[in-house]
């Protein structure tokens, strides 16, 4: 996929996870959902990743928040400073990080886990979303 000529190249960002791609970020078309049994968007990327896989923080930050998403599971959210924030979902009960903790390119979030409710059909993997300025971005833009 081309990214587009105006995309931001300033800031680059690391994988969270290594894995193949299974679910693209499509605020625009809608694309059935298996386990949902329905047609939706889809906010962020699902990389493949095993459950038990390291998740890694894309970017240096601060971590803003550790919650349950009753849909998305345990996450965690990364606030990187210019408005840009990184939000990891599915993962397992327990993370390695609390609010207020500072964290590099790199530095473990936690694992994946199987918590995501809203996308348990779904084979193994991360579901991974950045936000700039409260709008959510196709993360391919920034992951290098």
């Amino acid at each position: 996929e081309e990214v587009p000529e105006d995309a931001p190249t300033s800031t680059a960002y690391v994988w969270p996870v290594q894995g193949e791609v299974q679910r693209d970020f499509s605020l625009e078309v809608f694309a059935y959902d298996d386990t949902m049994g329905d047609w939706r968007t889809h906010s962020g990327l699902d990389i493949s990743a095993q459950v038990g896989a390291p998740v890694a923080s894309c970017g240096k930050g601060t971590v803003v928040d550790v919650s349950r998403d009753p849909m998305l599971g345990q996450t965690v959210t990364v606030d990187h400073g210019t408005g840009m924030q990184s939000y990891y979902a599915n993962l397992a009960e327990t993370v390695s990080v609390q609010v207020g903790d500072e964290v590099s390119a790199g530095t473990v979030l936690g694992t994946v886990g199987t918590t995501a409710i809203s996308e348990g059909s779904s084979p193994s993997h991360l579901h991974f979303e950045m936000i700039e300025y409260d709008v959510s971005i196709d993360p391919l833009y920034y992951l290098h």
